[in-house]
C-alpha cells in the first residue's frame, strides 16, 4: 500500500493564504496605467475605491475557502468582487481585462457549484472580450483571451477538488488510525465482559439472598456466601488467564498485526528480524513492547515511516521502533530503571505499564524524540536474567515453601 504523505495543513494554509494576498499584485499595472493617463481627482478616487472593495472581496474569498467553512460560499463576498470589477474596467481599460479574469475566475471557482461555475465563466469571457473589442484592441490580442480563460477555470477547478480530497483523505486516515485503536479496547472489553459476566451476576444474586437470610437463618447464608467466595475465586482465575493471554501475545503476530494497523493507516513499515530465536520469555515481552509501540505511532505521532527492528545477541534481546512522526516535545526518557521520566503526549499508562514489565525482568525501556525528528522507543532484555526469573518462579509454584502452603491453605480456609 503506497503511505500517504503527511501534509501539514496548518502551515499549508497560511502559505495558500500569503499566496492569494500577492497576486493582487498583478492591480499593479493597470493602476500604473491609469496614473500615467493623469486622471483627474475624481477618477482617482473611484479607482481607489474600486480597488480596495476589490481587494477586499478577494480577499473574503481566499480566507474562506482556506479555512474549516471551505464549503459555504460568501454570497456578499462574490457580489462585491463581480460588481468592483465590472465598475472598474471603464476606468482601466484593457490593461484591466487582461489581469481582472485571474481574480474572478478563481473566486467564482472556490465559492460557486460546478454549474453556476461554468455559466459564470463564459459570462466573464464575454465581458473581458466585449471590454477589450470596445476599447480597440486589435482582433489579434483578443481571441486568445477565452482560451486561457477557459484553461484557468480548468485548472482552478481541479486544484480545488483536489484540495477537497486531500481534506478528506486526511480525516479518513485518522480516522482508521482511532478505529484501530478502538477496535482493540473493544475487543478487551469484549473479552472481559464474555469472561465475568456471568459469574459477578450469580455472586451479586447470591450475596442479596446472603443478606436477606442472615437474619432468619445464618446456616444458609453462610453457605451462600461460601458459594460466592468459590464464584469469586473462579472469577479471578479467569480475569488472570485473561490477562496472561493479552500480556504474552505472540511476537510474529504483533509484527504482522503493526504493519497491517500502520499499513491500513498510510504509515509505510519496514520490519528487520533478528538473527536467530528469540527465547519465549523474552519474545513475549518483545511482543508487548511491538503492541504499545505500535499504538503509540498511529495515535500521536503523525508520522509516514515506521521502523521495528529485532536484534539478539548473546546477552540480551532488544527491539527497536523508530517513526518520523511529530510527537510533544516533552516526552519521557527511559533511566537507568526502565521507567520512562517526565510528561508528554506519548508517556502515556500503557508506555509507564510496560516500563514496570521490562524493569521486572531486569531490562532497561528508552523513549523519546531523536534529534534528528521522529520518536525512538527502544526495549532491551538480558535473556540470563529472565530466563532466571521464569525458572525461579516456575519452581516457587511447583514446589511452595510451607509458609507459602500454610498461607495458601489458611486463605482458602478463610483465614487472614
Amino acid at each position: 500500500m503506497t503511505p500517504v504523505r503527511e501534509f501539514d495543513f496548518a502551515k499549508g494554509r497560511t502559505a495558500a493564504r500569503a499566496g492569494a494576498c500577492a497576486w493582487l499584485l498583478l492591480i499593479g499595472w493597470p493602476l500604473w496605467a491609469f496614473t500615467e493617463r493623469g486622471p483627474g481627482p475624481l477618477a482617482v478616487f473611484a479607482a481607489l475605491g474600486g480597488v480596495t472593495v476589490f481587494a477586499a472581496c478577494w480577499v473574503a474569498i481566499m480566507w474562506r475557502m482556506l479555512s474549516s467553512r471551505a464549503t459555504t460560499s460568501n454570497p456578499w463576498a462574490v457580489a462585491g468582487l463581480a460588481g468592483s470589477g465590472l465598475a472598474l474596467l471603464p476606468l482601466f481599460g484593457p490593461p484591466w481585462a487582461y489581469t481582472s479574469f485571474v481574480y474572478a475566475v478563481s473566486a467564482f471557482a472556490a465559492t460557486l457549484p460546478t454549474g453556476a461555475f461554468a455559466a459564470a465563466t463564459a459570462a466573464t469571457a464575454a465581458v473581458e472580450v466585449t471590454a477589450l473589442l470596445v476599447s480597440g484592441a486589435p482582433l489579434a490580442q483578443v481571441w486568445w483571451v477565452p482560451l486561457v480563460i477557459a484553461a484557468q477555470a480548468g485548472a482552478v477547478h481541479s486544484l480545488r477538488h483536489m484540495g477537497l480530497l486531500v481534506a478528506r483523505l486526511d480525516a479518513a486516515r485518522a480516522e482508521v488510525a482511532r478505529l484501530a485503536v478502538e477496535n482493540e479496547r473493544l475487543r478487551f472489553a469484549r473479552d472481559l465482559h464474555d469472561t465475568l459476566g456471568h459469574t459477578l451476576t450469580s455472586i451479586t444474586i447470591r450475596s442479596q439472598l446472603a443478606a436477606r437470610l442472615a437474619p432468619a437463618d445464618p446456616g444458609r447464608a453462610a453457605a451462600e456466601m461460601t458459594e460466592v467466595e468459590g464464584a469469586a475465586r473462579r472469577a479471578l482465575d479467569e480475569v488472570r488467564r485473561t490477562i496472561t493471554g493479552y500480556r504474552a501475545p505472540s511476537l510474529s503476530e504483533e509484527l504482522e498485526g503493526a504493519s497491517r494497523n500502520l499499513g491500513v493507516a498510510g504509515i509505510e513499515v519496514t520490519v528487520s528480524p533478528a538473527d536467530g530465536p528469540i527465547p519465549a520469555a523474552a519474545e513475549a515481552l518483545l511482543a508487548w513492547s511491538v503492541r504499545e509501540a505500535a499504538t503509540n505511532v498511529l495515535r500521536h505521532s503523525r508520522a509516514r515511516h515506521c521502523r521495528i527492528a529485532l536484534r539478539l545477541d548473546e546477552t540480551s534481546a532488544a527491539l527497536e521502533v523508530v517513526d518520523d512522526g511529530h510527537p510533544t516535545p516533552a516526552t519521557a526518557v527511559g533511566d537507568d530503571d526502565g521507567v520512562p521520566a517526565g510528561s508528554g503526549e506519548r508517556a502515556g499508562s500503557g508506555l509507564a505499564g510496560l516500563a514496570e514489565r521490562v524493569g521486572a525482568a531486569g531490562g532497561r525501556l528508552e523513549a523519546g524524540p531523536r534529534p534528528e525528528g521522529g520518536y525512538l522507543l527502544r526495549v532491551r532484555v538480558p535473556l540470563e536474567a529472565h530466563q532466571a526469573d521464569v525458572a525461579r518462579v516456575d519452581t516457587t509454584r511447583a514446589n511452595p515453601t510451607p509458609t507459602n502452603a500454610a498461607r495458601a491453605n489458611a486463605t482458602r480456609a478463610g483465614g487472614p
